[in-house]
């Protein structure tokens, strides 16, 4: 009979308080953009890179180089180009990454080589994962480091040493 009372006060008190509770929301842009600069300062490099413009299709492989393009990706015999990779749980929550055009490699002769494969160089870029914590209602973000493309280079296949 004593627990009576205290059961209907905690009734009473969730159900006072169940539509009043704060939920959690993201910080802004700027304020995640100056903490990750802040934590990684070369990330920086990567958020300038976001005006490289990516692919709506994927794009194939080129029957030779385009020696008269400026673009790198374009004049390399390991061509590439670039797409979006997006994660709405992480800032920046879109990055541009590379992807190889081409299996082999363009030789000078313009003909695919398949004695070399064309692979993406990866490299680790600082990102600010989002947690399910919550702190003053704004969501935690953790540094972290995550492996990006960046440009295709040729390697010869392992099975040829």
């Amino acid at each position: 009979m004593k627990l009576l009372p205290l059961l209907l006060f905690l009734v009473v008190t969730w159900t006072c308080c169940e539509g009043n509770h704060v939920r959690c929301k993201d910080p802004s842009q700027h304020h995640l953009q100056m903490r990750l600069i802040r934590l990684a300062p070369e990330a920086s490099l990567i958020l300038l890179k976001d005006n490289t413009v990516t692919d709506v299709e994927l794009k194939k492989c080129p029957k030779n180089m385009n020696h008269t393009s400026e673009l790198p990706q374009d004049r390399s015999i390991s061509p590439w180009s670039y797409r979006t990779n997006e994660d709405l749980n992480r800032y920046p929550q879109k990055i541009t990454e590379a992807y190889c055009l081409c299996e082999g490699c363009i030789s000078i002769h313009n003909k695919q080589q398949n004695s070399v494969v064309s692979v993406p160089f990866y490299k680790e870029v600082p990102i600010l994962h989002k947690t399910p914590k919550c702190k003053r209602g704004r969501y935690i973000y953790k540094l972290r480091y995550i492996k990006i493309a960046q440009f295709c280079i040729c390697r010869f296949h392992k099975s040829k040493f």
